[in-house]
């Protein structure tokens, strides 16, 4: 399955470990060799900025989607092949979940979680069936997967649900993931008494 455009929810922040950085620089670096544009959320801080940047110095293409209340000079970057412009934040993000085949999630902050779990949220419920991956850089989300395991053993969700997401320690372990997709076969949300 060729994915050609990846949605990346990650962190704006500058205050974080260089490590976050060395991954997001080497993700967008593989982007660009394998001809996957990126979709993002335009901005120039952090992480955010960091693999836009990449992608761009290696000859890939980059799609920024930015709010009209977050469209800040300084904050927005300037380097993207297109920029739109959101009335909002919820338009923001149906934008950018249409225009990708798929999604990753670096290391960010709540508005990347609330990202993930809404894509994650839309594939549970069958409104898409994209790849979906954590880039888990130094253990980032590890905290998060135990909670989505208490989730499955609290009976929340069903254990099937695992393939709803992909757990990667590396940036060439999150290429290989997408070159290899396949949707799986995911059972009805819903618990029926017996």
């Amino acid at each position: 399955m060729k994915i050609n455009k990846i949605a990346v929810y990650c962190s704006s922040s500058d205050q974080i470990k260089q490590a976050f950085f060395d991954h997001a620089k080497a993700l967008g670096a593989l982007m660009a060799a394998e001809k996957v544009n990126l979709v993002y959320g335009g901005g120039m801080l952090g992480l955010m900025g960091q693999v836009a940047q990449s992608v761009k110095q290696n000859q890939g293409k980059t799609v920024g989607v930015v709010p009209e209340a977050l469209q800040i000079e300084g904050v927005v970057n300037t380097i993207d092949d297109e920029l739109i412009i959101t009335p909002d934040m919820h338009t923001r993000k149906a934008k950018m979940i249409e225009l990708a085949e798929g999604f990753i999630g670096l290391a960010g902050g709540f508005g990347t979680l609330e990202e993930m779990l809404e894509v994650m949220t839309l594939k549970q419920l069958g409104y898409h069936s994209k790849p979906i991956v954590f880039l888990n850089t130094e253990g980032y989300y590890s905290c998060l997967l135990e909670m989505f395991e208490h989730i499955y053993a609290e009976n929340f969700a069903k254990v099937e649900y695992r393939q709803l997401y992909h757990i990667c320690d590396t940036p060439d372990e999150v290429i290989a993931y997408l070159a290899d997709y396949e949707p799986p076969v995911l059972p009805d949300k819903w618990f029926v008494q017996n």
